[in-house]
């Protein structure tokens, strides 16, 4: 029995040895378990660094892109407004070259603008067709002046038959007074109340608002100056058909052997003149002078007529 219990003792003993033996190399496994998360982790760390780099590089790839993008839009931008002012440029020099004249914007510009075309058309002495009659017409006499009223209308140069119509040749001018058919201008800015200037096709239409003037005409008084008078058209002092502006003047000097007590007063109002002018040459292509007109004429012996109108004036078909 001592011996069986020997031999139980010596298995028990070895059975615990072997179970120790076990439990102390169970503990080297626990601890080789924890490099092989810490592989897992590096293994997981080292997976994730390709795709990081990867995605870097297709970061880096995707900026150089963008930037190579940007710097060539940039480019095609500058191009671009380089070509853009380089067109300009050329339009401005064209435009420059070709001596096309351009509107002025500001009053002196273009009052230098239209006495520069009529007095270049002046100097040229240039041929044309003009009309002028005064329409609008209404007289207010007495029964004994009334008896003048066709006289009247004459001297006004109212009415259809009155219309004046003449048609002159480049070159006429020599063999005859050229006032008769164009004056030079000497419109000032102080002559104006207003200038407009603006491009219709190949012309430019210059418009000048002139001031009101008036007139008187007498044993005293025979010479006359309004601002309407400045801009060109054919005046004077004397009684001439060819007068486009029938002052206080020109009438007495009509009728003043007759009626040498009378006196003429005379004015105009809404006075405006349009000037066409062929922007490539700066030639008149065509003259309007429009005014309304009233005379007050008092004889002196059988009463007094006021008449009125509205005068206007056409020059056309230049000849250069």
């Amino acid at each position: 029995m001592r011996s069986m219990k020997a031999i139980l003792s010596v298995l028990l003993a070895g059975t615990m040895l072997v179970g120790l033996a076990a439990c102390g190399s169970k503990e080297p496994e626990e601890t080789t378990a924890a490099p092989e998360t810490t592989l897992a982790d590096v293994t997981e760390a080292t997976t994730a660094e390709p795709v990081d780099e990867t995605t870097a590089e297709e970061e880096s790839e995707t900026a150089d892109e963008t930037t190579a993008a940007d710097e060539t839009t940039a480019a095609d931008e500058t191009t671009a407004v380089d070509e853009t002012t380089a067109a300009e440029t050329t339009t401005a020099e064209e435009t420059t070259e070709s001596g096309a004249l351009t509107a002025p914007k500001d009053q002196a510009g273009i009052l230098a603008l239209y006495n520069d075309t009529v007095n270049g058309a002046y100097d040229a002495q240039v041929g044309f067709h003009k009309e002028r009659i005064t329409d609008n017409e209404n007289l207010d006499a007495g029964v004994a002046f009334k008896t003048f009223k066709g006289l009247v209308y004459k001297f006004m140069g109212i009415g259809a038959e009155n219309k004046y119509t003449m048609d002159v040749s480049k070159g006429q001018w020599a063999d005859d007074e050229p006032h008769k058919y164009l004056r030079k201008s000497t419109l000032t800015g102080g002559d104006l109340t207003g200038a407009t200037c603006k491009e219709s096709g190949d012309n430019l239409i210059v418009t000048l608002n002139v001031k009101n003037g008036s007139t008187v005409g007498s044993s005293s008084s025979t010479k006359a100056s309004t601002p309407i008078d400045k801009c060109g058209i054919c005046v004077g002092n004397e009684d001439k058909d060819y007068y486009d502006h029938k002052t206080g003047p020109v009438v007495y000097s009509a009728i003043g052997g007759t009626f040498s007590k009378a006196t003429i007063n005379e004015s105009y109002s809404n006075a405006k003149v349009v000037a066409t002018i062929d922007a490539a040459t700066g030639h008149l292509v065509s003259l309007k002078v429009e005014y309304n007109i009233k005379m007050s004429i008092d004889t002196g012996s059988i009463g007094t007529a006021n008449a009125t109108g509205t005068t206007h004036i056409s020059y056309s078909n230049f000849k250069y």
